[in-house]
């Protein structure tokens, strides 16, 4: 029963641990460049990569608000996963590099997360280009910035990890013109949501006199109601993206807003929470196991104990101690243990 325990508590931990691996990537993060290569494999082994890089920003990037922004690769050779890691930075040192040290604001990146680094699966080739859509939010400030796109990615052959950095991208930031009708500055589009669940936004918006919402899904536009500034988006029936705008009128210029994206997903489990659950459970019966078996090797030590003959005479006094008392030279103990031996001995010795 006992070792039964020990090996249901091994492999509760053991399958605890392996659910939190991440494997084929270090996983969509906010990351500085710093770490190039040793995603990968070890830095001495990496290479330049061929890929060619690029960045397409809105003719007019207005300070503080909302666009989109597209990454491309190109001309690269990956290793059998078809995955390369992209990384939107401010600068090519390899240190404070990240987009918000900037003022930049990544509300939704490719993969529906918020991250700078995301690792993207395609059907890379020299002879194919991969586009990715960024939704960010500017800078505060009026200015000249800029920005780069970086990759690692591994090798047909393995065992090299190769790494590339586009040159600078420059981006003119712009003031808002007073009367444009926007998006409030505080506002942001939800990214994510479950399979099932239908999703209700309430749209903030400023100088904005009639708003409209349009949702694509797949290659369909159709219009959705909105009452109050505010719409609801159907619940999704499979795993996948569906994509929202939002045109807003009033005195100044019409504008649009970048198309936001909503990832559904099947629900999924609570990572930390289930494993901070199973591990514990599996410490408890671990413990248990643990206990059990030391509690039976201890009685079964003391049975061996008590029917060893000399315990038994060890638990008793011994013979009563002659009136001349114990023989010269002889401890209490040893009378207790040997005591009747030696008194046998001397009668038998008395009778022959």
């Amino acid at each position: 029963m006992r070792f039964n325990l020990i090996i249901i508590s091994v492999l509760l931990i053991l399958s605890s641990t392996i659910s939190t691996a991440n494997p084929g990537g270090k996983g969509d993060d906010v990351r500085s460049r710093d770490c190039a290569g040793s995603c990968h494999s070890a830095p001495s082994t990496n290479g330049q990569s061929s890929a060619t890089l690029a960045l397409e920003f809105p003719d007019q990037v207005y300070a503080g608000l909302l666009f989109d922004m597209t990454s491309s690769v190109g001309n690269v050779e990956v290793s059998s996963n078809n995955m390369v890691g992209y990384n939107i930075l401010i600068n090519s040192d390899g240190a404070k590099d990240l987009p918000s040290n900037d003022g930049w604001e990544i509300i939704t990146d490719p993969n529906g997360g918020k991250n700078n680094y995301v690792e993207i699966v395609d059907s890379f080739s020299p002879f194919n280009t991969v586009n990715r859509t960024w939704t960010l939010r500017a800078p505060s400030s009026v200015g000249t910035y800029q920005m780069y796109l970086a990759v690692q990615h591994g090798t047909p052959e393995g065992e090299v990890s190769m790494t590339g950095i586009s040159s600078a991208f420059a981006v003119e930031v712009i003031e808002v013109p007073e009367d444009l009708p926007r998006l409030s500055p505080d506002w942001q589009p939800p990214n994510s949501r479950q399979i099932g669940e239908s999703t209700t936004i309430k749209l903030e918006t400023l100088f904005a006199e009639t708003v409209s919402v349009e949702l694509k899904n797949g290659g369909q536009i159709t219009n959705l109601q909105v009452t109050n500034g505010e719409f609801t988006i159907p619940a999704s029936v499979n795993e996948g993206v569906v994509e929202w705008r939002v045109i807003m009128e009033g005195e100044g210029p019409t504008q649009t807003s970048p198309w936001f994206r909503l990832t559904a997903s099947a629900p999924g489990w609570e990572i930390d929470e289930t494993n901070l659950y199973i591990q514990g459970a599996a410490l408890l019966l671990l413990c248990l196991g643990l206990v059990l078996s030391f509690r039976t090797s201890t009685v079964s030590y003391l049975k061996e104990y008590s029917d060893n003959p000399l315990s038994q005479k060890s638990d008793s006094n011994g013979p009563p101690i002659p009136e001349g008392g114990i023989p010269e030279g002889w401890t209490e103990e040893q009378w207790a243990y040997y005591g009747q031996e030696h008194l046998d001995s001397l009668e038998g010795g008395t009778n022959q």
